[in-house]
């Protein structure tokens, strides 16, 4: 146990208190460290908007980028653009600076925006990450990915890791209607969440269920492509087998109710919702992407070919048949290697072994 006058002093800077991606792992973060001895956390956010759904155990306070005293952290932990700038432009008043990277950044900017902006910011993005001490990565196969770019010994690997499910939250009830109302007609329920863009694939869903007609799609989330996604469905005359919830804080409560959970990403930096599907014991359909076959493997989920739908169609069957097995076999692998404590001990590692604290 750390004394009190060395204790390590640590502050998380995120863009915006928001229940999406990379503020949720920062969350489970903090949230498992809160009562570890040898660390001060302090959590800091830029922008004004702040989501109630968002609850940490450590202080939290929006940044003041004048005011912000720089000799009361040992370390400094970046996650998203914006704060990677903040360290970037500081780098000189920071003792050791950490970034964690959580997205391929080339492909991410092209399918959130177009290729202009993620050739102009990609390369920026790159350029800030030059001067940060030690780059986490959230999976190896991002790792591989900026090994282009940087030395093995900056890029370190850390899963991302999620906390049980808080059982106090119920869920909405015009969504659970949604869902039971399908299964009263008799059509299996498949469910996906997430920010709807291009590379989240949800396409390929609509196209699945206009194929298949036992089936019937409950997608959570919010986004860029919802429009064109509520198009499509119309297009393909599956309207009224398709429900669109919108963007529901805590999306995990809902997809016990799923019959089974896909996610049909072209890229992913890691996954968040497999893992929480997975957490939930509901059997997965996804996309053969490394970074997906490198959190499970076939005897625990079901891959597809993207684009493929006679794939897609293939794994539907072979959820039918296996997914009840499968999902047993993966949620032993989340217990091991995907839950905020094991996230949280690895850090623990990467916090204590920095060089700042390597005197007596």
């Amino acid at each position: 146990m750390a004394t009190a006058e060395k204790k390590i002093r640590i502050a998380i800077i995120v863009p915006r208190l928001e229940a999406l991606g990379p503020v949720i792992v920062m969350q489970n973060l903090v949230n498992t460290l809160y009562d570890n001895e040898d660390f001060l956390i302090k959590v800091f956010y830029l922008d004004s908007k702040v989501d109630s759904n968002v609850k940490i155990s450590v202080p939290v306070e929006r940044l003041n980028r004048k005011k912000f005293l720089f000799t009361d952290y040992d370390i400094i932990h970046t996650n998203g653009f914006r704060p990677d700038l903040f360290g970037y432009l500081n780098r000189k008043k920071i003792k050791y600076h950490i970034s964690t990277i959580h997205n391929f950044v080339f492909e991410d900017l092209e399918f959130t925006y177009n290729k202009l902006i993620s050739c102009l910011v990609g390369n920026i993005w790159l350029l800030l990450w030059k001067k940060a001490d030690k780059l986490v990565c959230v999976s190896d196969t991002t790792k591989t990915y900026y090994l282009k770019w940087f030395s093995p010994s900056k890029l370190e690997v850390i899963y991302n890791g999620i906390a049980e499910t808080d059982e106090s939250i119920l869920p909405d009830k015009d969504v659970i209607q949604s869902i039971d109302k399908f299964h009263s007609k008799g059509l299996k329920v498949l469910g996906c969440a997430g920010i709807l863009t291009k590379r989240k694939g949800i396409g390929q869903v609509l196209h699945l269920i206009a194929a298949e007609t036992g089936l019937a799609a409950v997608i959570i989330g919010d986004g860029k492509e919802l429009s064109d996604l509520k198009r499509l469905a119309v297009k393909l005359d599956v309207s009224d087998r398709c429900e669109f919830c919108g963007f529901r804080s805590n999306a995990v409560v809902y997809f016990r109710y799923f019959d089974f959970f896909i996610m049909p990403s072209s890229s992913e930096g890691f996954g968040l919702a497999l893992i929480e599907a997975v957490q939930q014991k509901v059997s997965v359909i996804c996309s053969d992407i490394d970074v997906f076959r490198e959190l499970f493997t076939d005897d625990e989920v079901t891959f597809f070919r993207l684009e493929d739908m006679d794939s897609l169609s293939e794994s539907v069957k072979t959820v039918f048949e296996s997914g009840c097995k499968k999902a047993e076999t993966a949620y032993e692998r989340f217990r091991k290697n995907y839950t905020a404590s094991t996230m949280a001990f690895h850090y623990n590692i990467l916090y204590k072994s920095v060089s700042v604290f390597k005197v007596a």
